[in-house]
């Protein structure tokens, strides 16, 4: 699995979560500058010995790595990779910031020039909302294998949905507030 986000705060929301799931699941933050690393990984077929989660820098970055990443995994043999992305939608409507992400990926599917010889299909499912959260699933197949995205927006941001769990844009409460927010039974993850 790789896992994508914009920035700190997710990450360590990220890794908070994947602690309450799995206890015994090493994490580690990357930079973009590993993106090669780990998809050689994985294009080899070698598993790592952590989740990686790579710290892309802001919102633009991360859609842009996104089809970097659609791009690099053509590679992908006879294996089924899982790719988690967690990004925040900025307004009240996950579907428009997800429709403009999908079509900049079938932008670059159906270009010629970056797939000459086989063009990948995809296939995403319709969004599911649970709380502030809303996830997508998506399929893309490549000649060799499949690549399983699921895209999910926090409506409208991982920040303001903390607020809630009295974060206050104060760093020193951010565990607290996630904490907090993965501790409430209302709060759905699947």
């Amino acid at each position: 699995m790789i896992i994508l986000c914009e920035g700190k705060h997710d990450y360590e929301f990220i890794k908070e979560l994947i602690s309450k799931i799995n206890v015994k699941c090493d994490v580690k933050d990357q930079g973009p500058r590993d993106k090669d690393f780990i998809i050689g990984h994985v294009v080899d077929g070698k598993r790592l010995s952590y989740v990686p989660i790579i710290i892309e820098g802001g919102k633009d970055r991360l859609d842009g790595n996104v089809r970097l990443l659609i791009s690099k995994l053509r590679s992908v043999h006879g294996s089924s990779t899982w790719v988690l992305i967690l990004r925040d939608s900025d307004s009240n409507d996950a579907d428009s910031a997800f429709d403009k992400l999908r079509r900049d990926i079938v932008s670059l599917i159906n270009n010629p020039s970056k797939f000459l010889l086989y063009k990948p299909s995809m296939d995403c499912g319709q969004g599911i909302r649970v709380g502030s959260f809303v996830y997508y699933d998506c399929d893309l197949k490549y000649m060799d294998g499949v690549v399983h995205f699921r895209f999910i927006f926090v409506v409208p941001s991982l920040e303001v949905f903390l607020r809630n769990y009295e974060y206050v844009n104060d760093d020193s409460r951010l565990h607290y507030a996630i904490d907090k927010a993965l501790s409430d039974p209302g709060i759905v993850m699947q």
